[in-house]
């Protein structure tokens, strides 16, 4: 019979996990075991006997949840210590988000990489980048929000009409659109722009006004993605950004190229121009930010300027992080999963794109 293992995070840092009781239940009604590590869904708010009553089984240590599993799941396979796995241990599949990064940690073992999931419709599913986006988006303005010293909503009081805040989000990707849209809610005047024109609908249709500058250019890839711009191209859009930025209570930065360094959008001379209590949430801390002040995971005072790097944002949503996250992987098991047997056929584009060892051995 079929075995599936849930691995706890090696990461301290992350509280996600990378299977919940909702989809262990689904595998087990397809006759698949499922091997959890003890405790592995505790800072998700998953009890190991919410896992037991859906028919999952506790392992004590990584190493058993390993042997006694075929395919190995995980947020971050890359924070696994291959190198104490016993050398009689062979053929394992491991699955999870691996960061762009195209090494093989152990050559004795297959690697499948979520975030390399193609952007195609019968993929949507599976896209792990999408799902935990979103929820970056959406927290990023409620931290927004907090760090402002202002009220978000207009509000008419016995004192007067106390004005909106001014929020820009750069970035139109799924990020973007989520902080767009959560802060429109929030009664927010929220400002999007985007390199990619094609976007400019989906900014207006979430409650923003598009930004548009005489770029001239729609730095967009074939998959839909945000190009890498030439410096040439940076410094001509940060210019042109400038004016928004030094008027904006809020910028939530976004913009991200996968694989690649975040782009530089808001300078130091940027920051400066802001008044003070103005808010940078930088979404593009951990390839480098997408501004120049401040480090990933801190939260820097600039001259009255809060600048927030946070990292692991989905921590504080984490149980509906793991939720989606689990359910990204049940769409992808089920394409490679079938009559209780796995079959990563290469000709299946989706397989093609993720699968780790046959990028090495082309």
């Amino acid at each position: 019979m079929l075995s599936i293992g849930c691995l706890k995070e090696n990461n301290n840092n992350d509280f996600r996990v990378s299977l919940t009781p909702e989809t262990t239940r689904k595998f087990i009604k397809k006759n698949i075991n499922v091997f959890l590590q003890e405790d592995c869904g505790l800072k998700s708010g998953f009890y190991n006997s919410d896992y037991e009553k859906v028919g999952g089984k506790i392992l004590k240590s990584s190493k058993s949840v390993i042997e006694s599993s075929d395919i190995l799941l995980s947020i971050s396979p890359l924070d696994i210590e291959f190198e104490k796995i016993p050398k009689n241990i062979k053929s394992k599949i491991f699955i999870g988000n691996f960061n762009f990064k195209n090494n093989i940690p152990d050559k004795r073992f297959t690697f499948l990489a979520l975030e390399k999931i193609p952007r195609i419709a019968r993929a949507q599913s599976m896209d792990i980048l999408s799902s935990q986006a979103s929820i970056a988006g959406y927290q990023s303005s409620l931290l927004a929000a907090n760090h402002l010293n202002k009220y978000f909503p207009m509000l008419i009081t016995a004192a007067g009409t106390i004005s909106p805040a001014k929020v820009l989000v750069v970035g139109a990707g799924v990020a973007g659109l989520q902080a767009i849209a959560t802060c429109n809610r929030l009664g927010a005047k929220v400002t999007g722009f985007d390199v990619r024109e094609s976007t400019k609908e989906q900014v207006e249709s979430v409650g923003g006004k598009f930004l548009e500058l005489d770029l001239k250019y729609d730095d967009s890839d074939k998959q839909g993605y945000a190009k890498e711009q030439s410096s040439e191209k940076q410094k001509k859009q940060n210019e042109l950004l400038s004016d928004t930025i030094q008027n904006s209570d809020c910028v939530i930065t976004t913009a991200a190229i996968p694989g690649k360094k975040a782009p530089l959008i808001v300078t130091k001379k940027n920051v400066e121009s802001m008044n003070p209590g103005s808010v940078i949430i930088d979404l593009a801390g951990e390839s480098g930010g997408n501004c120049e002040i401040g480090n990933y995971g801190e939260i820097t005072n600039y001259s009255g300027i809060i600048i927030d790097k946070p990292e692991n944002i989905t921590n504080l949503v984490s149980e509906h992080a793991s939720l989606v996250f689990s359910r990204n992987i049940e769409s992808y098991l089920n394409l490679i999963i079938g009559d209780n047997k796995i079959n990563l056929d290469p000709s299946d584009e989706i397989i093609k794109y993720t699968n780790l060892n046959l990028e090495v051995k082309n």
